[in-house]
């Protein structure tokens, strides 16, 4: 029988369990949860009364194959009951079919020791399955909070541009919701989640408050690393770099895991070359690579070393020479005398997408004569390309398609591995700074000071 595709429903799966042992090689005993429940169907559907025939299963997911770890079926009254082996605690598909047809997917959160309760009239229309346990009543209450999280966003925007202190408002009430179902289901996963994505999602809106809550998530959460990351950067903000630095070395000490502690060197990586310290980042990088060897970490720290050494702020900008979608030949060194932002993106890439309005907008703005955009796609299909001027918006921006797409010599020199990266380069050639993912705000905060700037510098001519 031909499985559902888990990734398209639970894109979440893989970053929330909780790989324990695993990490280091070993494996520790599965967790036992008791799973029962009553699943019917509606009158008006059949009036038969008999409920037998729902097959129960719960799925795991390892590397695209799908494994079934137990599997029950209703008896005439819909009842169903069975005892779940997991290798671990996290959250699980749970699968419901009858006569070969698939009926509802849900999430089930499996922990040690946990008793779960199950029921649902079908057709469940556009309802879930009601799952009951402390476990499982935390994660809903996750899920429910940050689908309300994404309404509200959504509504904002469809409102005209929201004003930063609107978004601000929002994010710190969701952030508060999210803290406080760790009072209300303490000990709980979902509880664990909730806090570490409450500390992450305020990040850079209210770094004091990120600063005094960080130290209450326990090294036991499945986003430690993600957390501490954050808390460095709203740190440095905070208190400076010294003590940014410091946060991390102390983690790094008392983190119990291997992939913890890899991931923590990486973030001493980041957090020495923001200090201005590139001697001893690439020391940590040169360590990460002696200690995880042939991992993907080690292949990080080499992408990490060659950024230290090539592309730093102060550094000449690699040169290139490419041309554009309408034959215009684009070369650096013919650009010296304005600020260049030079973008690298995938067209199907969805942050590049969400966050085009915001693009078109700030790059709109920007004068002909003082910067250029140059954005380069990484997807060589001339056509997928193509479709992004289908609808009516206007792209800023001279747009290079490059035949080779990512094995290009403009894509290597600059160390492009995650889309969307953008660089600004100064007048004279050389890197201001560099932007990878989500981080349009970043970049717009830099370029109004570069205009600002040459205001106050024209004003006082």
């Amino acid at each position: 029988m031909k499985m559902p595709s888990l990734n398209r429903l639970f894109p979440l799966l893989v970053l929330l369990l909780a790989h324990t042992m695993m990490a280091c090689g070993q494996s520790e005993p599965p967790i036992r949860s008791y799973v029962e429940g009553t699943l019917r169907v509606r009158g008006n559907v059949d009036e038969t009364g008999d409920y037998r025939g729902f097959l129960v299963s719960v799925l795991n997911q390892v590397e695209g194959d799908v494994d079934t770890l137990a599997t029950a079926e209703t008896d005439s009254t819909g009842f169903f009951s069975m005892d779940v082996l997991a290798p671990e605690s996290g959250i699980f598909p749970l699968l419901v079919e009858r006569s070969g047809e698939q009926m509802s997917l849900d999430q089930l959160v499996l922990v040690d020791g946990d008793s779960v309760r199950v029921s649902g009239t079908y057709p469940l229309g556009n309802r879930p399955l009601v799952i009951r346990s402390p476990e499982n009543a935390s994660w809903a209450a996750y899920r429910n909070t940050k689908a309300m999280h994404t309404q509200q966003l959504s509504a904002l925007a469809a409102a005209g541009n929201p004003a930063p202190a609107d978004v601000r408002e929002q994010v710190e009430q969701t952030a508060s919701i999210l803290w406080g179902i760790g009072d209300t289901y303490p000990q709980t996963m979902g509880a664990r989640i909730s806090r570490a994505e409450s500390i992450l999602m305020v990040e850079g809106w209210n770094d004091s408050l990120v600063v005094a809550r960080y130290p209450q998530i326990g090294l036991e959460n499945p986003s430690i690393s993600e957390v501490i990351r954050a808390a460095r950067r709203a740190v440095a903000r905070e208190m400076g770099q010294d003590s940014a630095l410091a946060v991390v070395r102390s983690y790094l000490e008392r983190v119990p895991r291997e992939e913890q502690k890899a991931g923590l060197l990486s973030e001493l990586v980041v957090a020495y070359a923001d200090s201005g310290d590139v001697e001893k980042a690439l020391e940590t990088a040169a360590l990460l690579r002696r200690t995880y060897p042939e991992t993907t970490w080690a292949d990080w720290a080499s992408r990490a070393t060659y950024d230290l050494e090539n592309l730093q702020p102060g550094m000449l900008a690699p040169g290139f020479d490419v041309t554009s979608q309408e034959g215009i030949r684009v070369k650096l060194d013919e650009m010296k005398g304005v600020f260049v932002i030079l973008e690298f993106f995938d067209p199907r890439n969805t942050t590049f997408r969400q966050d085009m309005p915001l693009r078109d907008g700030l790059f709109a703005a920007l004068q002909d004569n003082v910067f250029r955009v140059v954005s380069v796609s990484l997807e060589p299909d001339e056509d997928i390309n193509e479709a992004l001027f289908d609808g009516d918006a206007d792209h800023p921006g001279t747009f290079v398609w490059l035949p080779t797409g990512a094995d290009s010599p403009i894509v290597t020199a600059y160390n492009v591995h995650a889309t969307p990266t953008r660089f600004l380069i100064d007048p004279d050639g050389r890197i201001v700074s560099k932007y990878v993912g989500r981080t349009l705000n970043e970049l717009q905060n830099d370029l109004i000071s570069i205009v600002t700037r040459l205001n106050e510098l024209a004003g006082g001519e």
